[in-house]
């Protein structure tokens, strides 16, 4: 059964109310009526089961809570924020939706010098918003995640890489790291600040260069700032790739896969 997102404030302890299109997947696309049980979510971590009382000419849908979830049940060990070069549309949406199935808590397109997408593109990234929004919406109900990660608006990689200082762990992947694995450098890293940081979640910055990579004068900026660049492999990963892979390596060694 998918879950469904319900507005906090159509939200209660007793009772729910869906609208617009999540009642009208539930009725027209499903065909559920009175006495289907749901599963809802909220989109700021709030999870809760349902059942249907009454399906309205206006085309919401009623019905009382039967069960509150705890958000902390889901929880990852760590804040992933993922900075990543901002990437042709297609490429970007596949970042998005898989970030999302693993768990990034935000998402923030990183204009750099070697980003290919044009310029009125970086300017439209406004008008996305929405799609981008549903996109996210679609993936967190696929996978049964109870929050909405945000995506911030862009920004340039100098200034958040500075903004970023002494602001959590930030990760920096970059493929000029010949001969060291993720896991030589990735690891002890992630659990040494795990430890320092326990029992909290971990803030990670992830940062993940455009199509055309990191420069070397900006992995070295990065270092001066506090980041810590790792590898992944032998291989020349395409950039949402490698954000999937990094995005994964993260919560794999943190314990939130």
């Amino acid at each position: 059964m998918p879950q469904f997102l319900v507005a906090p404030e159509d939200v209660s302890l007793s009772s729910f109310r869906l609208r617009a299109s999540e009642a009208f997947h539930v009725v027209k696309v499903m065909r559920l009526g009175a006495g289907a049980e749901l599963d809802l979510f909220d989109g700021k971590g709030g999870r809760f089961k349902g059942v249907i009382e009454a399906v309205h000419a206006d085309g919401s849908v009623t019905g009382k809570v039967t069960e509150t979830i705890k958000a902390d049940d889901l929880r990852a060990p760590v804040n992933l924020n993922l900075y990543l070069g901002l990437l042709k549309a297609s490429h970007w949406d596949y970042a998005l939706e898989k970030g999302t199935e693993l768990g990034v808590s935000s998402f923030t397109p990183l204009l750099t010098p070697r980003t290919v997408v044009l310029l009125h593109e970086v300017e439209r990234t406004k008008a996305k918003a929405e799609r981008w929004s549903r996109l996210i919406m679609a993936a967190a109900k696929q996978c049964g995640r109870a929050d909405l990660p945000p995506v911030r608006d862009a920004v340039q990689f100098r200034d958040a890489i500075r903004e970023l200082k002494d602001k959590g762990l930030v990760l920096l992947a970059w493929e000029g790291m010949k001969g060291a694995t993720a896991g030589d450098i990735l690891g002890p890293a992630l659990r040494g600040a795990a430890s320092i940081n326990a029992p909290k979640p971990l803030e990670v910055n992830l940062f993940i260069g455009p199509e055309g990579g990191f420069s070397e004068e900006e992995v070295e900026l990065a270092r001066a700032e506090g980041a810590i660049a790792f590898g992944l492999g032998p291989r020349i990963l395409r950039a949402e790739t490698a954000a999937i892979a990094a995005a994964a390596l993260v919560q794999y060694e943190l314990g939130g896969v």
